[in-house]
């Protein structure tokens, strides 16, 4: 005998419907727009890029969700952005659009020289000119937490073409990443 879950799963799907709904038949594109979520929360795909990184999912006591990709680095890269974490994000970004990132993020391994993680959150094109909407140092500790970041779009970033990334390659370094949140908060339109 199989057991269903039942019960919220349905929920976030109508809340989504009737947030459509309203968006619609607020006035202007504009409306419709503001507050869209860019990634897939639902179903975040973590990729790596680099060598001598090693991933896992691991259960955290501390993390919202109780899960975390644990990205470890070896060693120091020359260009920190050769080891990386990145999520695709699944909308497009116009110009003067202002997008928010929050991304849940510890330690579990600090750097030794620093006594704390190093690493850099971007919201970035990857392709040419690999420009991003920002570009944000963080010193994450062993106590986890949320981090917010908000820029605005100097130019239009098609969905396919850009991606949260996290730059790990600082040194021998282990880093929880939990829930991520990309949003078009408002809109240029």
């Amino acid at each position: 005998m199989s057991k269903r879950r039942s019960g919220f799963g349905a929920i976030p799907a109508a809340f989504a419907a009737v947030l459509i709904g309203v968006g619609m038949a607020l006035p202007g594109a504009a409306a419709a727009r503001a507050d869209e979520q860019l990634n897939d929360s639902y179903s975040v795909r973590w990729d790596t890029e680099g060598r001598g990184l090693r991933r896992s999912i691991v259960e955290s006591a501390t993390a919202p969700g109780g899960a975390v990709l644990e990205v470890s680095t070896g060693r120091r890269n020359q260009e920190a952005w050769r080891s990386r974490v990145t999520v695709d994000l699944i909308g497009d970004i116009r110009r003067g659009d202002v997008i928010e990132l929050r991304v849940w993020v510890r330690a579990e391994s600090p750097l030794r020289s620093l006594g704390t993680g190093n690493l850099d959150l971007q919201i970035v094109r990857t392709s040419e000119p690999y420009d991003h909407i920002f570009s944000e140092n963080i010193r994450p500790t062993e106590e986890g937490q949320y981090y917010t970041f908000r820029g605005v779009a100097e130019a239009d970033f098609d969905a396919d073409d850009v991606v949260f990334g996290a730059n790990i390659g600082y040194g021998s370094q282990t880093i929880q990443f939990g829930p991520i949140f990309v949003n078009r908060v408002s809109s240029a339109e």
